[in-house]
């Protein structure tokens, strides 16, 4: 009797070993992925991505609103990003031998995982911060720019306050000015341009002559009699030539170039700064700075900036906001169904992030010979 107790259960404890073998492999390969690291690291990548770009987009947002208030901005740069992962488990199995078949088994796991993300932020001031926003942006980041896609416009109306003594809202590239700024003559030659890209008849590119390479602007053959090219000639002052040299405010002005005279990045945020509303109450109480025109009514900075760049403001939480700030208790925000302001906004993080290499030798990526 108690052999064949012994043998039986001997017999069933085989099958029961079986059993909870089976589920102990079962549980260190759920807890092997579970706690896969490869995993991990995509997903939380990904969401350090998307928190870091509204983290940045949101202070450019913010620092354009302080501007407008008068008030001096702030930028920190992330200079590091690191992870730590943690992982912690216990596992837990019984077995319990009856007088009386079955036998019973328990089973326990349990783990916990945790990420803890570091960003290292650190504040642009001293050199860094002269280098990057008060000196002058290149002319030839201008073209690396144009040549990347952007509308002639786009990129001239943001960066440049002058072609050939055109002026373009110089005085918008400070504190709020107290007149209205000179636009309306560059507004039409940079549109005139950009009608001349988009049909294919200029482009702005860099040129080789004795080995030294320099900015130009070329304009084919073939539109030098329509009207949009015998305008900007002409508002330029500028004679008929295959190509035109881009040359900088030291220069001397000519004919056959075109002098430009760039904003600094603080220059384009004065000026985008224009486009932020503010609420008639803090225009009331003299918070902001108003633009007269002589007979003293305020200066619509809209007719500046009103199809490139608004800053919408709200007492409220706005649904339809793509990116959103609180400030002095309100909110300002662009609208996600503004695609003008939304291409402006990520034309001045791309102008951040090519100014970041200034002093560092960038150069131009294709180069056209022309004769001596």
């Amino acid at each position: 009797m108690t052999g064949r107790r012994s043998a039986g259960n001997s017999r069933t404890w085989s099958v029961g070993s079986w059993v909870k073998g089976f589920f102990l492999a079962g549980a260190l390969l759920l807890t092997s992925c579970a706690l896969h690291p490869g995993a991990e690291l995509k997903q939380s990548s990904l969401g350090f991505n998307r928190a870091l770009q509204h983290s940045l987009a949101e202070q450019m947002i913010l620092n354009l609103v302080r501007l407008r208030y008068g008030e001096p901005p702030v930028f920190l740069e992330v200079t590091s990003i690191s992870t730590q992962y943690g992982f912690s488990g216990d596992l837990s199995a019984g077995a319990r031998v009856n007088e009386a078949y079955p036998d019973s088994y328990s089973f326990g796991l349990g783990f916990s995982y945790a990420v803890k993300p570091t960003f290292t932020f650190v504040p642009l001031q001293g050199e860094e911060f002269a280098r990057r926003l008060l000196s002058p942006i290149p002319v030839e980041h201008l073209v690396l720019l144009l040549n990347s896609g952007w509308r002639v416009d786009r990129v001239l109306r943001l960066c440049v306050q002058g072609l050939n003594g055109v002026p373009n809202a110089p005085t918008a590239s400070g504190p709020t000015p107290s007149k209205p700024p000179r636009f309306e003559t560059f507004l039409r030659v940079s549109r005139a341009l950009e009608n001349l890209r988009r049909h294919g008849y200029l482009r702005f590119v860099f040129l080789e002559r004795e080995g030294r390479a320099f900015p130009a602007l070329l304009i084919s053959p073939e539109a030098r009699d329509l009207a949009e090219t015998r305008e900007v000639l002409r508002l330029l002052r500028l004679t008929r030539a295959s190509y035109y040299p881009l040359v900088g405010p030291e220069a001397e002005p000519g004919p056959d170039r075109i002098r430009v005279e760039t904003r600094s990045l603080i220059g384009v945020l004065f000026y985008l700064s224009q486009g932020v509303e503010v609420p008639e109450r803090d225009v009331a109480e003299g918070r902001v700075v108003l633009t007269r025109l002589p007979d003293g009514r305020p200066f619509d900075w809209k007719r500046v900036l009103g199809d490139l760049f608004r800053v919408r403001e709200s007492s409220t939480f706005p649904s339809g906001a793509l990116l959103a700030v609180h400030y002095r208790g309100r909110w300002f925000y662009l609208s996600d169904t503004d695609p003008s302001t939304k291409a402006t906004f990520v034309l001045l993080q791309q102008l951040f992030a090519l100014e970041a290499s200034k002093g560092k030798g960038l150069s131009p990526l294709l180069t056209l010979p022309v004769g001596s």
